[in-house]
């Protein structure tokens, strides 16, 4: 039998037995995988990922942190709780590099200067966390995902040799304001992030901390050097690009959602101005308007209390989305029947609004600006609601 068939058998015998961290060879590499964004929702941030190889073992295997399982039990209540598990995967590095091609993202690597201890070091965590038993891990979207779990074995194997150097980083900017440069395109799924993502996001990101998306990942590596013997050497001995794709495209969105909430804007001044000559008010308009605020407030406070996600406690998107709305609400159907309290719970909510407009500056949590056009909606249909319950005499 030719020997690349022998080596291509013993390959997939070693799927089915448990991975060992055999001696590595002189020939061996380790190196930072780093794979561009795609156009999914779940690709918008990139990947990261380990290359183990070694030539004379016929040995190139890739650990790569971010996968889940679709099948696990309760999985989307799990991902709304905060409890989904990701796992430690282990892929041949072909099969890897063919998925990014069909889905033509561009990939780097980073080979990593290291010693023969050190490279063996690492391989062996890297097995040894591969165990079906010690594989899981509590994925946190921030602090413990697919680029920290890589960044976090370097630094444990490296101990103090591994030392960063932040030239070059933008310390200015918030978590959240990460996020910004990777959902400008997406302005649903960036309105989406501002809305459910509370005050904790709104710290200052150290280098360190940016290397939860991997493409800051790399750049802290690539700046990072490796103490021995008092001298400093690069961390990175060479630098691939393993696939090159253009940087996915997107269609410009005309229903975004600062321009959905103009135009619902325009829908409310038209029918308040139809109200004044009719010599009537929708109070229904109110009660959908009021329901789905009422609505939103809720999820995002059990998303604050019932929730173990770092980012979400501390939401003050609950200010203007108040839950108290929901049940309220209900008492627009009838107006007149509940008029006092109407009258009560409507000014307090006109009230509220504008004193939050004017203390928002004050605010650690920045709202998206689509929000702002929402607040103004609920004063005006708050305040007309009220003045015409108080000016009826039913």
């Amino acid at each position: 039998m030719p020997m690349k068939k022998i080596c291509a058998v013993l390959a997939i015998l070693c799927l089915f037995t448990p991975l060992q961290a055999s001696p590595l060879t002189d020939s061996s590499v380790i190196s930072l995988l780093t794979i561009a964004p795609g156009k999914e929702l779940y690709a918008t941030f990139g990947h990261s990922a380990i290359r183990v190889k070694d030539e004379k073992q016929g040995l190139d295997l890739v650990f790569n942190y971010g996968t889940f399982d679709f099948n696990q039990p309760d999985f989307y209540l799990n991902f709304l709780r905060g409890r989904l598990l990701y796992m430690l995967s282990v892929d041949y590095f072909t099969d890897f590099l063919e998925m990014y091609k069909y889905e033509k993202r561009s990939v780097a690597e980073d080979i990593l200067d290291l010693s023969p201890e050190e490279k063996q070091r690492i391989f062996e965590f890297l097995v040894f966390n591969a165990r079906p038993e010690n594989k899981n891990y509590r994925y946190e979207f921030f602090f413990d995902n697919c680029a920290t779990r890589v960044r976090d074995v370097f630094e444990k194997e490296l101990n103090e040799k591994l030392i960063y150097h932040n030239q070059g980083f933008d310390t200015t900017k918030t978590l959240r304001q990460m996020l910004d440069l990777y959902v400008e395109h997406r302005p649903w799924t960036k309105f989406g992030f501002y809305l459910i993502l509370g005050s904790p996001t709104d710290v200052k990101a150290t280098p360190r901390m940016q290397a939860f998306l991997p493409d800051y990942l790399q750049k802290l590596m690539r700046k990072a050097t490796v103490q021995r013997d008092g001298i400093e050497k690069p961390l990175i001995k060479k630098s691939l690009t393993l696939l090159q794709y253009p940087p996915c495209t997107f269609y410009n969105e005309f229903l975004t959602p600062k321009m959905t909430m103009l135009l619902l804007l325009i829908i409310a001044i038209l029918l308040s101005v139809a109200e004044s000559a009719l010599n009537k008010h929708f109070f229904l308009l109110d009660f959908i308007l009021f329901f789905l605020a009422g609505l939103i407030g809720s999820f995002l406070l059990g998303m604050w209390i019932f929730t173990e996600h770092y980012s979400v406690p501390w939401n003050y998107n609950v200010l203007w989305a108040l839950p108290l709305f929901l049940p309220l609400s209900f008492l627009l159907i009838l107006p007149r029947r509940f008029k006092k309290i109407n009258i009560f719970w409507l000014s307090f909510a006109w009230i509220c609004q504008l004193i939050l407009l004017t203390v928002k500056l004050i605010l650690q949590q920045p709202f998206h600006g689509a929000v702002y056009t929402i607040i103004i909606v609920l004063v005006i249909r708050a305040y007309l609601g009220t003045v015409y319950l108080k000016s009826s005499h039913e």
